[in-house]
């Protein structure tokens, strides 16, 4: 007969597989497409900012979608919400996997990201109603290592998965896997986990709506430049973009003098240290997932080697991110905020490194010397993640913690959607060609990746500047008056950022993470 507490134990364990189930398969749709891009453009006959939009609609979709759906759970029940997220999500990859063209594809896109704020939000929160102690402790940590394979596995699984090509999918192999996984997560999380609630607060679904549609207005225009040329009316979605921007800015400031819970509080928006934070934040993911893109269109287009061989490019930046995002801990309890500034530091090292490999090095040699550069970016990028939140909420009042939270986690997926845009239409611009052109030669991708390149080192310098201005703030006191160790296990776990830090930090009970804030 099972001891007391077995079964119970057992069923908290169930209930973590399932949720960190859900965790991988969400986070790796961000990253597995990375390397289909340029299949699923020859195929469907999609334009290059179509294509871009791929991983740009998610992940837009996501960060206008976050903190509205962890609120959803905390009204709601945690627990149906994110059945109910599993279970769009599912759906929405066999409509991405079905999709006849580009549009159907780029709406499938959007609504799966929609799908993941429904479901991402609340698995934290599901960790810290269940678990207690060491076991939340391991669990938090257990959820960290799932992301860091999550950004391991997303390109080295897309790339092997094309080079595969079961039953000649080509990509829609890359979302029908989830087909499978999905009513798996469904069955065992709607028999282990138990549901729980939080704080009834009131939905800022205008402000939600008006972010989504000034994001998207935003975002579009810089990947719809066909062939390098810029179209007049580019320019008038973007100003409409401002335009809804503000009115969103000042609802949040109609809310926040009403008393009420605005999406993006202006107050934290006017504080000095958070302005710098978000300033250091939206630079160092502003050049991240672009760079991503368009080392992958330059492997498969300029040197003309396999989506899988693209991949394995992409294994030491996975593999430097992981180790150093996991080692950060220490490092960051004895540095503080001069570590993400070192960590600034060595991603523009590694980015000018591959700058000077792909201007300089010939073809054939490119792939020999592309992994060390690679993998001091991937270790850089480890030692700035973590940190530099934790040091922007660690100057931020424990009332605030929550909203603060919230903020940062949302500015990073607005700045890796843009990122994508942004970089990759520079990337197109200076190509002067649709990626995969006739007429293109090597020497016209190495221009136009060089370039990109060299504007994502530019972003990893302005974030070490930004960065070093954050100084250590004032350590709180509390009730028996003794400092609190700030540490770097601040209220957002580095998890929660979507960039697969995998660190283990214990929770600190006065302050919430960031699903728990929404």
């Amino acid at each position: 007969m099972p001891r007391p507490g077995e079964s119970t134990t057992r069923r908290r364990s169930v209930a973590l597989a399932s949720i960190l189930l859900a965790t991988f398969v969400g986070h790796l749709d961000s990253s597995i497409v990375l390397l289909a891009l340029p299949a699923i453009r020859e195929e469907l006959g999609a334009s290059y900012g179509q294509t871009q939009f791929v991983v740009a609609g998610y992940t837009a979709a996501y960060a206008a979608g976050l903190v509205t759906g962890g609120r959803l759970g905390d009204l709601h029940g945690r627990k149906r919400v994110f059945q109910l997220g599993v279970a769009a999500f599912t759906l929405l990859s066999a409509a991405c996997a079905l999709a006849p063209d580009a549009t159907a594809l780029l709406t499938a896109r959007t609504l799966q990201g929609l799908s993941a704020a429904l479901m991402l939000p609340q698995v934290l929160a599901i960790v810290q109603a269940t678990f207690a102690g060491s076991e939340r402790a391991r669990a938090i940590g257990a959820y960290g290592a799932t992301m860091g394979l999550a950004w391991i596995a997303g390109p080295l699984g897309g790339g092997a998965l094309l080079a595969w090509d079961p039953g000649g999918l080509g990509w829609r192999a890359l979302f029908l896997v989830n087909l499978p996984v999905g009513p798996l997560i469904l069955l065992a999380a709607r028999r282990t986990v138990v549901e729980s609630r939080g704080p009834r607060q009131r939905l800022d679904l205008a402000g939600a709506l008006l972010l989504a549609v000034a994001l998207y207005a935003l975002l579009l225009p810089p990947a719809s430049a066909e062939g390098g040329h810029w179209s007049g009316w580019l320019a008038l979605p973007m100003a409409g973009g401002l335009l809804v921007l503000t009115a969103f800015l000042a609802l949040e400031r109609r809310l926040q003098r009403r008393g009420l819970a605005p999406l993006l509080p202006p107050r934290l928006l006017a504080e000095r240290r958070m302005a710098r934070g978000l300033g250091a934040l939206l630079a160092f993911y502003g050049g991240n997932m672009g760079f991503f893109t368009l080392i992958a269109y330059h492997v498969q287009n300029g040197l003309e080697r396999s989506p899988l061989v693209s991949g394995l490019v992409f294994a030491p930046l996975a593999v430097g991110f992981a180790l150093a995002s996991a080692g950060s801990r220490v490092p960051h309890a004895r540095f503080g905020h001069r570590l993400p500034v070192g960590g600034a530091l060595l991603t523009a090292v590694g980015l000018a490194g591959v700058v000077g490999i792909v201007l300089r090095v010939p073809e054939d040699s490119q792939l020999l010397w592309l992994p060390l550069p690679l993998a001091l970016v991937g270790l850089g990028q480890g030692l700035v993640a973590s940190p530099l939140i934790t040091v922007v909420l660690d100057g931020t009042p424990v009332a605030d913690s929550g909203a603060a939270s919230g903020v940062l986690l949302t500015a990073t997926q607005v700045a890796h959607a843009s990122s994508v845009t942004v970089i990759g239409g520079l990337f197109v611009a200076v190509l002067g060609a649709e990626p995969g052109a006739a007429g293109l030669d090597f020497d016209d991708y190495t221009r136009a990746t060089g370039t990109a390149c060299a504007a994502a080192l530019a972003l990893a310098l302005l974030t070490a500047v930004l960065a070093r201005r954050l100084r250590p703030a004032a350590p709180a006191t509390v009730g028996t008056g003794r400092t609190r160790d700030p540490g770097p296990a601040g209220p957002l776990h580095p998890a929660a950022t979507g960039d697969g830090a995998p660190s283990a930090p214990a929770p600190r009970p006065s302050r919430p993470t960031a699903e728990e804030a929404t």
